[in-house]
């Protein structure tokens, strides 16, 4: 019995994730659904101010993608905030969690159970391009510069292109622009209704440019095609071109009854000579402390253009990289690097400190908060290419904790990793295989020294094994990679991926293996979870002349394999089907999604009250309908939304953790003729777990409501744009026929003030009512501005 009430708690939180949840010191809120091509607002609040978390990241996917996507989270305050762009995603369930390091280094996740395999949702629903330029079947783009006909010299290039003032939100359409064959669409700004590319240095001669333009769902608006000549000889001017923004934030909140005040300010300039590049970020906070991981940012790069693809590098100060997820993906390391970019020859090197040295507390002879040791670290990744076709690289990682940086700490930890990759693109990328194979070494204690035939015969090695084994230690430890210690594992862990993409016939292809052994570490991502293998295939087809767009996704594989017992058989299918008809009518998505889980023990048929308590024999199936409709009365823009999904889960071992969740959603968005826009939510969730006698039920209703108007040219030739948003949410929960009923309110007010010579200034006030619950009310306000020059 006890079992199945800890068994009801457990699956009680994993599927409240859907609304709400929390692990560790991080709370989060699922948004309401949000149209394909707007922007959604994913936050998470840190419950506890005196612990520091570090590296908070945003991981997500569509369902049915077998990889996540990852971007770093702004600070704001306990805020931790990410404004994602649904731009390029499908209609759909968007899926993702987060991750962070504590104060220690140790990475949580949020929901910090399986947060790869039961994570948070949110709902992407289908839309149709506004009625304006974005709905016609081609957008008129000026070109600004260069004149066709003039002659120009190469270091005064700049192309500027302006698309349409009646577009709104331009922001949300893609780009792309081709030079002389040369996608440089990473290279350009995007400010409005302007788009510039200065190229940092160009061959003399003539060069044809193509800028494409198309809407959220891939379906090509715009396209301009012209020619250019550039001079032989450059003008004679310095050519010196920079531009910077600053910003200033303030937040004053007082949380849970708690008053705390934060300040940032930052900097961001980039300038260019000539063939050189140059780039300056900084950022300052008033949570810098020597009792946490560093918060003040500082970065600097010179880089020397060979040609608009191909450069030589210096960077210093917050630095990072992306190798690959395996090796080195995004870990921030304060230090320097280099790198050089050629034809068939590219090399990357970082080194610096990842951690630094945070001491621990104690009392007399106990240690009552360990510390954080300084952690040295060094990446280098040399790759050869031969042609735009194929490329091979080789990498190495490595991370080392100083054991005398500090006195009170756990066990000094050093890591290793080295590996290989390989990309083929063929037939003008429509063939895309990469492959990565990574080998890892750990050392969980680095202090003290041990000999190797010690080492080798607690792990039970072979003589060969022995004998090849000490070779490789030997090697890393003259290279101050690895120490030969009671905690070092002579045998390597390995990690390996590789993935196929095909695209024809109007479709997109993907297949993906991976396997993960559980003990594989890399010091360049410890975000990376472990202990699977299998199989993932997804395929995206455009039908219909864009009409229709199919996402099919299949994925069978294992994790738990640490554990032969508990090692699990996933199985996991499903799909989307959207529907965009050219005629006004409103657009349609079906999504069906099935997830089976099943381990050795529940095929054993173990008991499920015996000592074992990971028995996996489950299913959840997932259903969902989405609509939106763009209707026009006189004076009067509309879209109405509407969502509907249901989630059924089963369980053969544990009938008490059997659930079933309905969401219902409806939204009306409507733009009037003078700059007014308003907002209508309406969302409805029910849900049961348990068996039927002893359900937990609980139903949440929600109101939201926003207003926001435009004046334009006031206070100084300035935009002001005042909002207003309400949400109201009644809850009630049901546990053995007896009901407890409490409100959530959130009240919120702001404006931006937006002045293309002076800067913008935001304001925003929000006030968070938990009713008599649990008598806390929270306010925070807070104060942006920033400026471009």
């Amino acid at each position: 019995m006890t079992k199945k009430v800890i068994a009801i708690v457990l699956i009680l939180g994993s599927l409240f994730s859907s609304l709400y949840s929390q692990a560790g010191q991080l709370d989060h809120l699922v948004p309401p659904p949000v149209l394909l091509g707007d922007k959604v607002r994913l936050e998470a609040r840190t419950l506890n101010n005196q612990i520091p978390l570090d590296n908070v990241a945003l991981f997500y996917r569509m369902e049915g993608e077998f990889n996540y996507h990852s971007a770093a989270m702004k600070k704001e305050g306990l805020i931790f905030l990410y404004e994602m762009p649904t731009t390029g995603l499908h209609p759909g369930n968007m899926e993702y969690y987060f991750a962070y390091q504590d104060a220690r280094g140790d990475v949580r996740y949020l929901p910090h159970s399986n947060p790869e395999k039961q994570p948070f949702r949110l709902q992407i629903l289908p839309a149709r391009p506004e009625t304006s330029a974005l709905g016609k079947e081609k957008i008129d783009i000026l070109v600004l510069s260069p004149q066709s006909e003039v002659l120009t010299s190469p270091d005064e290039l700049v192309l500027a292109f302006s698309i349409p003032l009646d577009i709104e939100n331009p922001e949300k359409l893609r780009y792309k622009l081709v030079i002389s064959g040369v996608d440089v669409t990473k290279l350009i700004t995007r400010d409005g209704h302007l788009i510039s590319f200065a190229p940092p240095t160009i061959r003399s001669g003539l060069h044809n440019a193509e800028l494409s333009i198309y809407n959220a769902v891939g379906k090509l608006l715009g396209k301009k095609d012209f020619s250019f000549r550039v001079s032989t000889k450059p003008s004679g001017k310095k050519g010196f071109n920079s531009s910077a923004n600053v910003f200033l934030d303030n937040r004053l909140q007082n949380i849970n009854k708690q008053n705390d005040n934060f300040f940032r300010a930052g900097l961001r300039w980039k300038g260019s000579y000539k063939k050189f590049d140059f780039l300056a970020n900084a950022l300052v906070s008033s949570e810098e402390a020597l009792s946490r991981q560093p918060v003040n940012r500082y970065t600097a790069q010179i880089r020397y253009n060979f040609s608009s693809r191909y450069n030589l590098y210096l960077k210093a100060g917050d630095i990072t990289a992306n190798y690959d997820p395996l090796s080195f993906w995004g870990k921030r390391v304060r230090g320097f690097g280099a790198g050089l970019n050629t034809k068939y020859f590219s090399l990357d090197y970082s080194a610096g400190q990842s951690y630094r040295a945070v001491e621990g507390k104690a009392i007399g002879d106990s240690i009552t908060q360990y510390g954080t040791y300084k952690q040295q670290f060094t990446a280098i990744r040399p790759q050869l290419s031969f042609g735009k076709y194929v490329s091979w690289s080789l990498n190495l990682v490595n991370s080392k904790e100083l054991p005398g940086s500090i006195k009170y700490g756990t066990n000094p930890k050093e890591a290793l990793a080295m590996g290989s990759g390989i990309q083929l693109n063929l037939d003008n990328s429509r063939i895309v295989i990469k492959g990565n194979f990574q080998a890892s070494i750990k050392n969980e204690d680095a202090q003290g020294e041990i000999d190797f035939d010690t080492l080798a015969a607690h792990y039970d090695l072979s003589e060969a094994d022995t004998r090849q084994a000490k070779k490789f230690i030997d090697i890393m430890e003259s290279l101050g990679f690895l120490t030969l210690s009671q905690g070092l594992a002579p045998i390597p862990s390995l990690a390996m991926q590789f993935e196929a993409q095909l695209r024809y016939y109007q479709q997109t292809l993907r297949a993906l293996y991976k396997k993960i052994d559980p003990e594989f570490t890399t010091p360049g991502n410890p975000y990376l979870l472990k202990d699977i293998q299998g199989l993932f295939i997804s395929d995206n087809i455009r039908l219909l002349d864009n009409q229709v767009f199919l996402n099919l996704y299949y994925n069978a594989y294992q994790n738990n394999l640490s554990d032969k017992d508990t090692r699990t058989d996933n199985a996991e299918m499903g799909g989307s089907i959207s529907y965009y008809p050219l005629s006004r009518l409103p657009s349609l998505t079906l999504s069906y999604g099935n997830q089976s889980r099943l381990n050795g023990l529940a095929k054993d048929n173990v008991d499920p009250d015996s000592t074992h308590f990971l028995l996996e024999d489950n299913r959840t199936q997932r259903i969902g309908l989405s609509s939106s409709y763009n209707f026009d009365l006189p004076g009067l823009r509309n879209t109405l939304t509407f969502s509907a999904s249901k989630y059924t889960r089963n369980d053969a071992v544990y009938p008490a953790n059997r659930s079933s969740f309905l969401l219902f959603n409806a939204g009306l968005r409507n733009r009037f003729s003078f700059p007014l826009t308003t907002r209508l939510n309406y969302a409805n969730s029910n849900s049961g777990f348990g068996e039927a006698d002893l359900e937990n039920a609980s139903e949440i209703q929600k109101y939201y409501l926003s207003v926001d108007y435009l004046f334009r040219r006031v206070i100084g030739n300035s935009d002001l744009k005042p909002y207003l948003q309400l949400t109201f949410q009644k809850i009630t929960n049901t546990l053995s026929g007896v009901k407890k009923k409490y409100n959530r309110n959130n009240y919120t007010s702001g404006f931006y003030l937006t002045n293309a010579k002076f800067g913008n200034l935001s304001l925003r006030y929000d006030y968070i009512d938990y009713g008599t619950l649990y008598n806390i009310k929270d306010s925070v306000f807070s104060a942006r501005y920033e400026v471009n020059f």
